[in-house]
């Protein structure tokens, strides 16, 4: 017995040695304490202690792989301890090792399954990984162990965010930064959801709340926001002589005198600037596109002003035969074909024929419906 109290007494002593190297960032002279402690009493608490510093300064060196050596050597010392496990968790998921971490947290949960530091890394790596049915089981139990911590709710209103839950999500994190006034990451994540509904105003609430709490995750939510808003066409503008502008009852030969003869057709072209970046492959899909002529639900009024059309009317192309986008100036070029009838007297109301896009923001987004669609005498709409 007094040998082993010796030994604990130096594993005791060289801990210390090794705690003041560390805090003066002798990381080198640091690591040969830590391993002399461990060395000269392997089951103490004093070993346990040397181990975790032994980690953290390993992990200062960038030594991650020996940080790792060093845990599985502390887990197969003390296999029933969770407090290795949920660091070894730690560096695998900081590697994006995310099987490896989710292996070690499962099994700090098993072993201590009232931490709420196991439970809180568990749920984070389900979400992490897409599982948010197990995430929110975790996050549920992580609530009824720390009940007053924000940090809890708020993890359990990402998980519901993700299942979208969204209007519980949204209960969950002002219940998060209720209990925390100065909770930056419950408002940026409510702004987030409030994003993602399109509740515009909402979100802008917790911009302006984070303006003055951080502002980095300020910034962060505006972005955010950006890329979840859907995109808008925010002006149209014709390259070739297609007159927007002209009535009911256009004759299609005054808009070009290449349509004087019948059968005789003139390639148009008109352009579209968007509010933010587009899908290439979508803006560049015709069948993304619609040309109609204008109906009484329209805005500007219906195609020819509701009469009947004439006999002359020309037919008017379902969709553009082509489209191209410049992602440098977010704009779209359609190409529709304009053919004389076979009376060479061909008639056209240009002010009410409606060009939509329906597609979608390099986002995914889908083109918000109150901006979809331009013709010349509604305009975007």
């Amino acid at each position: 017995m007094p040998q082993a109290s010796n030994y604990d007494n130096l594993s005791s002593s060289a801990l210390g040695r090794g705690i003041d190297l560390y805090l003066n960032s002798d990381y080198d002279g640091a690591v040969k304490e830590f391993k002399r402690s461990i060395a000269l009493s392997p089951q103490s608490d004093y070993a346990g202690k040397a181990y975790e510093y032994l980690t953290q300064t390993l992990l200062k060196q960038n030594k991650s792989d020996d940080a790792v050596k060093a845990l599985k050597q502390y887990i197969k010392s003390d296999p029933t301890n969770d407090a290795p496990r949920l660091s070894l968790g730690n560096i695998y998921f900081s590697n994006g090792q995310y099987s490896d971490a989710l292996d070690q947290y499962s099994m700090a949960v098993r072993l201590e399954p009232n931490s709420a530091n196991n439970r809180y890394a568990l749920g984070m790596t389900y979400l992490k990984t897409g599982k948010y049915t197990d995430a929110l089981a975790q996050f549920q139990r992580l609530v009824q162990l720390s009940p007053a911590d924000p940090n809890a709710y708020d993890a359990l209103g990402q998980a519901l965010h993700k299942l979208n839950r969204n209007d519980d999500a949204i209960a969950q994190f002002k219940k998060a930064v209720g209990l925390n006034k100065d909770f930056a990451d419950g408002y940026q994540n409510l702004g987030e959801t409030y994003a993602d509904l399109k509740q515009t105003d909402n979100a802008l609430n917790q911009v302006q709340i984070l303006s003055t709490l951080d502002s980095d995750k300020a910034s962060e939510l505006t972005q955010y926001m950006e890329t979840t808003a859907d995109p808008k066409i925010i002006a149209a503008y014709g390259l070739n002589g297609f007159s927007v502008f002209a009535g009911r009852n256009t004759a299609v030969a005054t808009m070009n005198s290449d349509l004087t003869e019948a059968g005789a057709y003139v390639d148009y072209t008109f352009s579209f600037m968007f509010s933010k970046d587009m899908d290439v492959q979508s803006v560049q899909n015709p069948l993304n596109w619609k040309i109609s002529r204008a109906t009484s639900q329209t805005p500007g009024g219906p195609y020819n002003l509701g009469l009947p059309v004439t006999s002359t009317e020309i037919s008017l192309p379902v969709t553009p035969f082509k489209a191209t986008y410049d992602a440098s100036s977010r704009s779209a070029t359609i190409t529709f074909r304009i053919t004389q009838n076979a009376s060479g007297n061909g008639t056209l109301d240009p002010s009410h024929v409606v060009f939509q896009f329906k597609g979608t923001d390099a986002d995914g987004n889908p083109m918000d419906t109150s901006a979809d669609e331009y013709s010349g005498v509604s305009k975007i709409v």
